[in-house]
């Protein structure tokens, strides 16, 4: 074996030297031969066309990367309706859509809670119905949405609309006016500019088995088209011997196409709900309810605008609305009252059909600086009847000097109306409000029912915080019950009536901010209003940019305290139904994290038996949280 092995490796060594003496042998001209290249000529312009290919295809490529990942661009927004320049001390009654969220109302009586003065009526959680009364009047909290006013179709609310069924979570702002005479809520819709899809989410539960989700989407196109979409629905379940569950479900929808002072689209909102039974506990009957309900509410615009209501010095736009609201319930008896043609025609229709109402509206006005100037006409029609309301608005607002005038003609509800607030501020940290408002009720046949009602107030600054007091009056006024809770409520004539407000408003030092508001009636005898009502919240607001520069982080945590003593309802003849005071309190947090936010608020956490309503209870110690999300794809 070892021999094999040598004689192998010898054989290796011989052909290695073999190979490189041949090697060495080989004549130079076979070298040459072998190494000679074929060269083919050259153009003289092959240079050109080469640089002009890989031109091509480097646009190519580029084109192709444009294609994948369009740049974001924004597209001239869809017109929106005129807000009001409110006056006021210290701060208005506005929020956009980021603060509307962070407040932690969840229906629109819950923001209204914050308006000194209104008293707010609600008959359990979220799915139960609630209506504001104004001085303690229903009829004198008016919604307008995106322009067109949402009045009250429920025919068991006699024309009063439940503040329940108003889809706030769709809104991009809300501005409440208070005028001397009656609260104005003016909801603008959301609207999207970013050609990138704009899409969120929100997610909550809670106590009484409440699920609430909602989702959002939007679009713009590069010729100015748009699209838009979203939805809430929720459900809740109270304790059986508080009634049964509820559903609600709202839809919002809008296609459009804007493109620089001319705006066209149509938008349409809906909520259905299937409310249960809300069971009282009546001492003397042993149980009150209001009937469970199967209900929709739909109202939908076509509108053309033409360039912008809070910046144009000329702008103009046209609506056409339709309204229906469907139920399906028990049939009750409406209380007998003296009514117009055109109000009966509108509050007392049977339970079991349909109700219609459209609305023409055409606005025009002008912003020129400190000066805004509009008019506006509304035509209504329903059962066959038609009423035109005209209305003017006009604002100042420069300097130390800020002035705002409303005029309305008859409206829907047989009563017309005007106002007019001014505020004086001679040095900074001094202010004087005052306002008048007028109306004539014609809702009593063959005689004009006219009030005068009176708003002011004085305001001192210290640092960053508001101090002020005031007064509201009101002369005697025909009343109009709030029939959605109880048919047996009747309406009665409250003689007049004087307030004084107080309020602490502003930042109290550094991240913290206080907002007090307080009203004592001169007597205690008035209807839908107790003597004494307060509501203070105290807040930390902070982004900790120390920390965090970039904005990627918020936090505002509060508590809220409201107290109220009893309140008077009129029921039958002479009957007067009284509910007891109540304190609560309750906490809101909120934690936002880039674009998500988490929220947690807890109402009544003392767990306080109490109720805004005779003989409807509200909840106790009611937990709701989650999270919202907003982002772009």
């Amino acid at each position: 074996m070892r021999r094999l092995l040598l004689f192998v490796g010898l054989g290796l060594v011989a052909g290695a030297v073999l190979h490189q003496s041949l090697h060495a042998q080989i004549p130079d001209s076979l070298k040459k031969r072998r190494d000679t290249t074929l060269v083919i000529p050259v153009p003289a312009h092959a240079d050109s066309l080469l640089r002009d290919s890989l031109a091509k295809r480097d646009s190519m490529k580029a084109s192709a990367a444009r294609d994948t990942v369009k740049r974001d661009t924004i597209k001239a927004p869809f017109t929106h309706a005129e807000s009001p320049n409110d006056v006021a001390i210290g701060a208005r009654l506005h929020w956009d859509r980021a603060a509307l969220f962070a407040s932690g109302a969840l229906t629109l009586a819950d923001l209204l809670d914050r308006v000194p003065g209104l008293t707010m009526l609600h008959a359990g959680w979220i799915g139960s119905p609630a209506v504001g009364a104004y001085m303690g009047d229903v009829r004198r909290v008016r919604v307008f949405f995106d322009g067109l006013e949402l009045a009250g179709l429920d025919p068991r609310g006699q024309s009063v609309l439940d503040l329940t069924q108003v889809n706030l979570w769709a809104a991009e702002d809300v501005v409440v006016e208070q005028a001397a005479e009656e609260v104005r809520v003016y909801i603008r819709t959301w609207r999207v500019q970013n050609t990138t899809p704009n899409t969120r989410t929100d997610v909550a539960t809670g106590d009484q088995q409440t699920n609430l989700y909602r989702g959002f989407f939007g679009k713009r196109w590069d010729d100015g088209a748009g699209l838009q979409f979203g939805a809430q629905q929720y459900g809740t379940t109270p304790p059986s011997r508080f009634g049964s569950s509820s559903d609600q479900t709202g839809l919002i929808g809008r296609v459009g196409w804007a493109r620089g002072d001319l705006s066209i689209d149509a938008f349409g909102t809906r909520i259905t709900r299937h409310r249960g039974s809300v069971l009282g506990i009546d001492p003397t009957t042993f149980g009150d309810s209001i009937p469970g309900v199967g209900s929709s509410r739909t109202d939908a615009y076509l509108r053309v605008g033409y360039r912008d209501p809070d910046v144009s010095r000329l702008w103009a736009q046209v609506m056409a609305v339709g309204s229906k609201y469907d139920y399906v319930g028990i049939r009750t008896v409406p209380t007998t009252g003296l009514t117009t043609a055109a109000e009966s025609a509108l509050a007392v229709t049977p339970l079991d059909t349909s109700r219609y109402l459209t609305q023409y509206i055409a606005s025009v006005g002008s912003v020129r600086g400190p000066l805004r100037l509009s008019a506006t006409g509304r035509l209504f029609a329903a059962g066959g009847h038609y009423i035109a309301t005209p209305s003017l608005r006009a604002s100042y607002a420069s300097g130390p000097l800020g002035i705002s005038a409303f005029f309305e003609g008859k409206n829907v509800d047989s009563i017309s109306h005007s106002d007019a607030t001014a505020q004086f501020t001679p040095l900074s940290f001094v202010s004087f409000m005052g306002g008048i408002g007028r109306a004539s009720d014609t809702r009593i046949a063959g005689n004009h029912f006219s009030t005068s009602s009176i708003r002011g107030e004085a305001g001192l600054r210290l640092h960053d915080l508001w101090f002020t007091g005031g007064v509201l009056r009101r002369d005697s006024v025909l009343l109009s019950p709030p029939h959605v809770f109880d048919t047996t409520f009747t309406p009665r004539i409250d003689g007049s009536a004087t307030g004084l407000t107080a309020g602490i408003r502003g930042r109290v030092w550094g991240p913290f901010h206080t907002d007090l508001s307080a009203i004592r009636w001169n007597d205690s005898s008035g209807y839908y209003r107790p003597r004494w009502q307060t509501r203070s919240e105290l807040s930390l607001q902070t982004n900790l940019l120390q920390r965090f520069p970039n904005g990627a982080f918020g936090l505002k945590a509060s508590i809220v305290h409201e107290y109220r003593s009893g309140v008077r309802f009129p029921r039958g003849a002479t009957d007067v139904v009284t509910t007891p005071g109540y304190r609560i309190y309750s906490t809101l947090v909120e934690i936002r994290i880039l674009d998500a936010t988490i929220t947690w608020q807890f109402r009544n956490f003392l767990g306080e038996q109490y109720m805004q309503v005779p003989y409807f209870l509200m909840p106790r110690q009611t937990n709701i949280y989650g999270v919202r999300w907003q982002f772009f794809d």
